[in-house]
Order: C-alpha cells, then structure tokens, then sequence
C-alpha cells in the first residue's frame, strides 16, 4: 500500500485530470500528511482530521470547515486502497451558511454608472474612461467574471463574428459568448481606440491601462468603488456596498426575471443561462434565484397558480 503522502498526490493528480486545480487542496493536504506522520499514525482517523482543521487560530468557522472539507474529499478515495480510513462526517465542523446579498443593480443604476464612467473625473483621459464604460458594460450584459474579461486578449474577441472566447476560466474550462450586436458595436469602438492609443505598440490584452499594460483586478475594483461613492451608492467611508462582481449577479438575476415576465419556463432556461455563465453544476445558477426576494416570490406565485384547485 502506497504511503499517505503518496495517496495525496495521486489523488490530486486524478482530480486536476477532470479540471479541477485545487491549489488550496494540494496545501491543505500537504501540512495533513506531515501532521499524519508526525503522529506516526497508521491510517486517517475522524479524531486526527478534526484536530488537524482545528490547529490554526482562527474565528472564522468556515476556514475550519475547509480545511476539513479537504480531507473528507480526500478521505474518501484514499478508503478505497486503505479500508482502515474513517471519513469525517459532514456535520463535524459544518460550514456556516453567510447572510452576505448580492446588490442587484436596476437597470437604471446600470444606466447611471455607465454613463458617470465616461466622465473624465479627476483630469483622466478619455482611454481611461472608454475602458471602464466598457468593462463594465461588458460584465453588465454578459455576466462575465471579473477575471475572466480582464484575462481577455486580443484574439479572444473576435470582432467579424461577434463571440468572446473566454479559455481556462474555472476548472480550466473554456466557452465562447456570443455577444449582442450593440455590445459588438461597443467593443469595436474600444477596439479602435485602444489601438489609436497605443499606436502601434504590441500589447497583448484587449483591456489595457493608460501605461500599456494588462488593467488590473485590483485597481479596477478600487476605481469602480470611487465611482458608486460619487453616484451615492455607498457612503463615503463605507467598506461595504455594490460590488464590480454584482454586475454579473444583476445580469443572471435579469435574465430569470424575464422568463417569469414573459410567462417561460424558467427550468427549461436555465441550463443555457448555467452554460453562457460558465457555472460547472447547475445548482450554483440555482443560487442566483434563492438570493433574490423578488424572484423567489415570481416562483411561489407561479407554484401556488399551477396547484391552486380549479373554481
């Protein structure tokens, strides 16, 4: 029987086959094996995974559970070369759900944070400016990570078809996002100007900053923080409050609402919607629809109709 630590890569070197990249799994289980053999213990017990999770100092209940998810995960296969295995229970440090609520954007604070990113705060230019127009409507209508439009480079948006290719996105997965043609037209503008601004200087990410280079994660969220405390979207020293990310929420969010508006199947509609967002399991998109009051009433009515006895 291979050692522990040998299971471990095994068992990471199966999971990233089916694209899965586990680089907090491959840590985790890493400092668990050291922990195992330290103990000189035989087997993965119930009793020696809690301990484990549990070492670190910390409030957060959930950082425990993590950890501890990773060694149940890994538990689970390693069972079935060592029989001796105990696999540790799910209700043993479980996960505490968060109360955290997307902010929903209205169409019309859509409307005003576009329309407040084009103008030139502060003395910035007018590239500066596109770009973030852009971003943000790009995320707004397509419901694209964050990441996954900053990761963007120029090959990935083809402009004659009109479809964004987004590679390696989670689980290194990759889709291709057919756009809208007003989004098209909007992406061609950014497109003409990115390259009168670089003037012939080769650059490889679509979206790039005023200095040429790839815009970055953090330094767009810190500029789309300022511009929603300038509409008053959040209070001047409020750490809170509509976040970049949310333009994606607001984009899913929409789209179920117009199903139940247009009298569609939600159901039937939702695994296109899963697909177009890149979400690997169909219950994460299910997600978007328990997070919103408003829907979750759209879909009690429509139940409460379709049951209700007849007159």
């Amino acid at each position: 029987m291979i050692s522990l630590r040998e299971g471990v890569t095994e068992y990471l070197e199966l999971r990233r086959s089916l694209g899965f990249r586990l680089k907090k799994d491959e840590l985790y289980l890493g400092d668990f094996a050291g922990f195992i053999e330290r103990r000189h213990a035989t087997h993965i017990t119930a009793k020696l995974a809690v301990k484990w999770a549990r070492q670190p100092a910390s409030t957060d209940a959930n950082y425990h559970a993590g950890r501890l998810r990773a060694v149940r995960s890994f538990a689970r296969y390693r069972i079935l070369s060592d029989p001796r295995t105990e696999i540790p229970a799910t209700d043993l440090l479980p996960r505490r759900r968060s109360a955290f609520r997307p902010h929903i954007f209205s169409a019309e604070e859509i409307r005003r944070i576009l329309a407040a990113s084009l103008r030139q705060w502060g003395g910035a230019t007018r590239f500066y400016c596109l770009g973030r127009y852009t971003i943000y409507g790009l995320i707004s209508v397509t419901g694209m990570r964050v990441g996954e439009v900053l990761s963007l480079d120029l090959e990935d948006v083809d402009l004659d078809q009109g479809v964004i290719t987004i590679r390696n996105a989670k689980f290194g997965k990759s889709r291709l996002v057919p756009v809208h043609e007003t989004t098209h037209i909007a992406l061609q503008r950014y497109r003409a100007e990115r390259d009168a601004f670089l003037a012939g200087s080769i650059v490889k990410a679509f979206f790039t900053s005023t200095h040429g280079r790839r815009v970055g994660h953090t330094a767009l969220d810190r500029a789309f923080r300022r511009l929603t405390k300038r509409l008053g979207m959040r209070g001047a020293s409020d750490p809170t409050g509509p976040r970049l990310h949310d333009l994606r929420h607001s984009m899913a969010v929409e789209v179920l609402r117009r199903c139940y508006t247009a009298g569609a199947d939600p159901e039937r509609r939702l695994p296109a919607l899963s697909t177009y967002l890149g979400h690997t399991y169909l219950n994460y998109t299910y997600w978007y629809l328990h997070q919103n009051p408003g829907l979750m009433t759209e879909a009690v009515a429509r139940l409460q109709h379709r049951w209700e006895a007849p007159a």
